[in-house]
């Protein structure tokens, strides 16, 4: 919600006013853009440094873990303890970055007529622009390889969660020198001044397909080199050798996390046709002990989606469901709450040629489809649109098997949403390009050049 000169964030759970924020005016944007131009001259020459003041950033913000984690549930809507395991992540990414190490330089293959040196250097100023279920972390898993590899960053979140992305910014900036990092605030208008900015170097961006679609159209003109994290419709294949009340079990946690607003969620299951009731047994099982509410409250494990778009369209690929005759356990409306609340839904009795199988629901329903042969099923996998993650669950070496014919930039082997800050992070086709995480995080943000010297 906002108006041209103010970002009115509103909890999703009471649907009152958490506080306002005001937009970038684009003198005050070139203003921060020139100011990260010129830090980075300085910034850029010393790692040892970069690392012991990135190791004071993840130590300042554990220790304001408490109020980050207030705020960010109220303006995001997760639970308390969610808020406080994101806030955890996002200190481990930091620390992790402070203490990794890469080489500055790459041996140049021998020659007697020259003397060659390989280097990889930073950028520039870097764009980092942030969504809103995970506003923290994923503006973490890019600021801090960028500002380790000695880049500078200028970040833009998410108009809804604005104040505790600043509040997470401020902090940092007590530690950075002045210039290093900075934030900007506003809507596409925004992102688009952001983005063309002559002084910017890179462009980092999470968030849906179309957006980033978008993203490199206006990147295209500077020729600004992007990173494209973007939107996954995660699939779980259950092999026959699979535990099945195992695996149900933790998929049913796994895909309401965060309300399943989580791009590398497991988004459906595909399950052996015989096993199919097992598992949805298990599944609704567990699915009852979740308990809806508002993420302040004690006991909240699934909280509200994060606004009236998202509610509306996860109710509309349910009713498409249930008009086309699938068998739908939840999935109804809260009214007894003032925000954002639906009941978990587990949608059986569809195909791949239903909506909420075929299109990322983000939100709290999961479909069961019921397959007879898995080679079928990889096929059709490889051949849709996405490919963030995926999992495979079964007897361990048959399980690899599959798992290594899967078109996707992560897959995970009886497990899901196993996400590491140590490992790098991505997708392929329309799930995006380039990685964050890890050693492959940190070259994402350096570029390549030769110096070589006549003999």
């Amino acid at each position: 919600m906002s108006t041209d000169n103010e970002l009115i964030s509103i909890n999703p759970a009471t649907l009152e006013e958490v506080g306002r924020t005001a937009v970038t005016t684009p003198a005050e944007l070139d203003a921060k853009a020139v100011a990260a131009q010129s830090a980075f001259q300085a910034w850029r020459t010393s790692r040892s440094t970069r690392q012991g003041l990135l190791a004071a950033c993840s130590y300042e913000l554990m220790r304001q873990s408490p109020a980050i984690s207030a705020l960010l549930t109220a303006e995001q809507g997760k639970s308390l303890t969610d808020s406080s395991g994101e806030v955890w992540i996002s200190a481990r990414c930091l620390a992790h970055f402070a203490r990794l190490d890469w080489a500055d330089e790459s041996p140049a293959p021998p020659s007697p007529i020259r003397e060659a040196r390989i280097q990889h250097r930073p950028l520039g100023v870097v764009a980092a622009i942030v969504p809103w279920n995970f506003p923290i972390f994923l503006m973490m898993a890019k600021i801090a390889p960028a500002l380790a590899a000695g880049n500078t960053v200028l970040v833009k979140p998410a108009e809804s969660v604005s104040l505790v992305v600043g509040e997470v910014v401020r902090i940092l900036q007590t530690i950075l020198p002045e210039g290093v990092l900075d934030i900007v605030y506003g809507g596409s208008d925004t992102g688009k001044s952001l983005i063309e900015h002559p002084a910017v170097r890179k462009v980092s961006f999470t968030g849906s397909t179309g957006v980033g679609k978008a993203i490199m159209k206006q990147a295209a003109d500077t020729i600004t080199p992007v990173t494209l994290e973007l939107g996954g419709n995660d699939p779980a294949i259950l092999l026959d050798s699979a535990d099945i009340n195992y695996a149900a079990g933790f998929l049913a946690h796994s895909a309401f996390f965060n309300s399943g607003q989580m791009c590398i969620a497991p988004k459906r299951a595909y399950v052996p046709a015989d096993k199919v009731d097992a598992f949805c047994a298990t599944f609704e099982a567990v699915m009852s002990t979740m308990v809806v509410g508002d993420g302040a409250a004690a006991g909240t494990t699934v909280g509200p989606l994060h606004n009236s778009a998202q509610l509306e369209y996860v109710q509309g690929l349910l009713d498409k469901a249930r008009a086309d005759g699938a068998d739908i356990t939840g999935g109804n409306r809260i009214t007894t709450l003032p925000g954002y609340f639906m009941e978990p839904a587990l949608v059986r009795g569809v195909d791949d040629t239903s909506d909420i199988v075929e299109f990322e629901q983000f939100g709290l329903a999961f479909p069961v489809v019921a397959y007879t042969d898995v080679d079928d099923v990889v096929s059709l996998l490889n051949s849709q649109e996405f490919g963030l993650g995926a999992s495979v669950w079964g007897e361990q070496s048959a399980a690899i098997e599959v798992a290594e014919q899967i078109d996707a930039g992560q897959v995970w082997v009886n497990t899901h949403n196993a996400l590491e800050v140590e490992l790098p992070f991505g997708g392929v086709k329309s799930s995006g390009f380039g990685r964050e995480g890890g050693e492959a995080g940190v070259h994402d943000f350096l570029e390549t050049r030769v110096v070589s010297v006549k003999l």
